[in-house]
Parts: structure tokens; sequence; C-alpha cells
């Protein structure tokens, strides 16, 4: 079972990552962010600037899923429905927060670019209708549980 965890930049994906590893322990929770690094070395460029590393690098991520299959799996990451539309995903979920808390968490980044590209990539994964989580006024922990929840549910 594949738990797929819908997010721009900014939601909370990768802070509420490690937190949700100790709550569901027989799980493999998988922040596609992590691989980042290693993939930008192993391609000599930043695999989130350069759209044609984008789809090898989808493919690097369903390797790891297909090895840790024999387990129940949280993916974390950006990618819509559509883009894993042949992916064996079972349930979806938006973290999301307003706008303003996004900007402020992106702050830090000193990218201004990517802001405007994670509020326009909110506006659609909003327009989804997927079931959201607000993670904009909560601690990581309970964002963290009400996940955990939603990934036992099933839903």
């Amino acid at each position: 079972m594949i738990t797929a965890v819908l997010g721009a930049p900014g939601s909370g994906k990768t802070t509420v990552a490690p937190i949700l590893t100790s709550l569901l322990p027989a799980h493999a929770v998988l922040d596609r962010d992590a691989f980042m690094d290693p993939a930008a070395a192993l391609a000599g460029r930043e695999v989130r600037q350069h759209r044609d590393t984008w789809a090898p690098y989808r493919q690097l991520v369903r390797a790891v899923i297909e090895v840790v299959a024999h387990l129940p799996i949280v993916l974390l990451g950006v990618c819509a429905p559509a883009e894993l539309a042949d992916w064996p995903i079972d349930a979806w979920t938006l973290l999301d927060c307003t706008d303003q808390v996004r900007r402020r968490r992106l702050a830090s980044q000193a990218r201004p670019e990517l802001v405007s590209e994670a509020i326009r990539d909110v506006r659609e994964y909003r327009s989804l209708g997927l079931r959201v989580i607000d993670t904009s006024d909560r601690a990581p922990e309970e964002v963290a549980m009400t996940l955990a929840r939603f990934v036992r549910a099933g839903i």
C-alpha cells in the first residue's frame, strides 16, 4: 500500500517526515527531497532546476519504492496524481498551509522564484479535491500525528 502525501514547498513535508517515521515504524516513509542531493551528484547538476532530469528522478524514486514494496509506504513529494498515474498509489492527501505561512517558511531559502513557484503549484494542488491536512498553525508533531492517523486508516 502506498499513501502519497502531496505538498508544495513550505507545506512541511520534510519537517514531518522524521516524526512520521517514528509514529509509523512498520512503514517505509520516503521523502522525495531526501534523494535530491545524491541524484544531483550523479546527474552533475541540480535536479530541481533542470526539467530534463525530472523523469529519470521519478524513475529513481520508483526503483526505491519497488525495493521496499513489501512494506506499507508513505511517499512525500511534489508530484501530483496525474504525474504518478501509473504508480500503485492507494490514497492521496495534501499537506497545505496559507500562502502567508508558506512565504514565511520559504523566506530563509533566499530564492524568490521558489516562493512564486510554490504558490502557483499549491493553487493547482488545491483544485484536485484531495483531503487536506492544514499545517499553518500546527506543531510538526501534531501534523505528523494527523497524517499517521490518515495512513493507518488507509483512506
